[in-house]
């Protein structure tokens, strides 16, 4: 475990940062007498100073560079020293609301569990909204969780090391942070399913399980698409939940289409060439949209079954498949999506039910679900996207081959682990962000 240290004001000096010898040591600065301290995006030039009067776990911080800095005294830090930079932390910032005022002493409880792993985690937690960010000066007005008391505490900041993202930010504001941070932000940049399918369609691994995909321009896509395969579905490029996703077929010279809407199945036949385009026209203008293959999925009694795997970061930079969760829609449903009737299994007990016996050992296709959806978030990172929790959803046919159906990097629902009962697990993703944002900080275990 790294070393945590206490900040104490030291009202007698200007500008100097001292510490025991035995501290200058086991950080590396033995020999300094120059450096600067930096807090979040602040830095601040001092004098390194030892002296045996300090107690190993305290740094004494002039008072004056404690306040240039906003550095809370309350807090458990850690030290990194780069070249001639010593920098206390970690501070995570956590940009959840776009209004400050949403921040409640309800939700504020309800936030304290992103601190449950604090004593791994160390330094400063803040939340935050957008509206209390001052783009001038480079600070935010925020709650910094307090261990001592348990609670959150408001105060200003400087801008943080690292920062988790969970709502939407405009180009303006993505390019003000990184001109500031530099690239530690994450989710950093929200994709399309059509974005998805450009990027790793000529990739290595993902490539290979991607469903034909075409962006929707007219109704002669679907048509001639369905020249090719006996179903498709047209999707929103930016839909979440399953909502507006409609499967269409062929039945001689009728097409059909299937969707839900306010909780229910619907099924429309267009008997006609007219009646195709000027129902599609209608009906698929108001968006952009992708028209992509049907794969005949897994079913259990009756009903589409896939895959969500929950894909996090941990504090060594690597991916890792933190739960996979099985899906099945509603009987006659299109989408297994949870939030249009769906069922919530283990993954295990769900490839059990759905497997045919002709296909390889549940644990064996979990373990391949597991594998491609690491290798997949990989090929991710080399498209140029930060980020650090994705909920792959994938799909198994009747003959065991995986497909990749869709990427959810604005905020892969968590209750799933709650639907099957695992409490433990929730709170475990919805903390395990952290430890990748703790890296992104600078404080990776080496």
């Amino acid at each position: 475990m790294s070393s945590v240290f206490t900040i104490k004001s030291d009202s007698n000096n200007h500008s100097v940062f001292t510490v025991n010898p035995k501290t200058a040591d086991e950080i590396n600065i033995r020999s300094k007498k120059q450096a600067y301290i930096s807090f979040g995006s602040k830095r601040h030039y001092v004098k390194v100073k030892t002296s045996e009067n300090v107690p190993d776990n305290v740094i004494l911080l002039s008072d004056n560079v404690s306040q240039d800095l906003y550095i809370p005294d309350y807090l458990a830090y850690e030290v990194s020293v780069y070249k001639n930079e010593i920098s206390i932390g970690p501070f995570i910032g956590l940009l959840l609301k776009k209004e400050d005022k949403d921040f409640t002493d309800s939700c504020l409880r309800k936030l304290l569990m992103y601190t449950r792993n604090y004593s791994d985690i160390n330094g400063a937690i803040v939340v935050f909204g957008l509206d209390k960010v001052d783009g001038v000066r480079h600070l935010i007005e925020g709650f910094c969780y307090n261990p001592g008391l348990g609670k959150w505490q408001r105060a200003t900041f400087p801008y943080p090391s690292a920062i988790y993202r969970k709502i939407g930010l405009n180009e303006q504001w993505k390019n003000h942070f990184l001109t500031v941070m530099g690239d530690c932000i994450f989710n950093n940049h929200y994709f399309s399913k059509w974005d998805m399918y450009k990027w790793l369609a000529s990739s290595c691994i993902a490539g290979q399980h991607l469903p034909y995909t075409m962006r929707y321009t007219s109704w002669e896509d679907v048509i001639n698409m369905l020249k090719k395969y006996d179903k498709v579905y047209i999707k929103p490029a930016s839909g979440l939940k399953g909502h507006g996703i409609v499967q269409a077929s062929m039945n001689g010279e009728n097409m059909i289409l299937k969707f839900r809407h306010k909780g229910e199945n619907h099924e429309v036949a267009l008997n006609s060439i007219d009646e195709i385009r000027d129902y599609m026209g209608k009906r698929f203008a108001d968006k952009e949209y992708i028209v992509q293959q049907g794969i005949e999925l897994l079913k259990y009694d009756e009903k589409i079954v896939d895959f969500r795997c929950v894909l996090q970061k941990n504090k060594w930079n690597m991916w890792e498949c933190m739960a996979v969760f099985g899906r099945c829609g509603e009987n006659g449903s299109v989408v297994s999506n949870i939030s249009s009737g769906g069922t919530v299994f283990r993954a295990e007990e769900l490839l059990e039910k759905a497997l045919p016996s002709s296909v390889d050992h549940s644990s064996e296709v979990r373990e391949s679900i597991e594998y491609l959806a690491e290798k997949v978030c990989y090929e991710l990172d080399d498209c140029g996207i930060n980020c650090g929790f994705l909920g792959l959803d994938i799909g198994v046919d009747e003959y065991g081959y995986l497909w990749l159906i869709e990427i959810n990097n604005r905020d892969p629902c968590l209750l799933y682990a709650l639907d099957i009962s695992d409490e433990e697990l929730y709170f475990n993703l919805k903390v395990n962000p952290l430890y990748y944002a703790k890296y992104l900080a600078g404080f990776n275990v080496k």
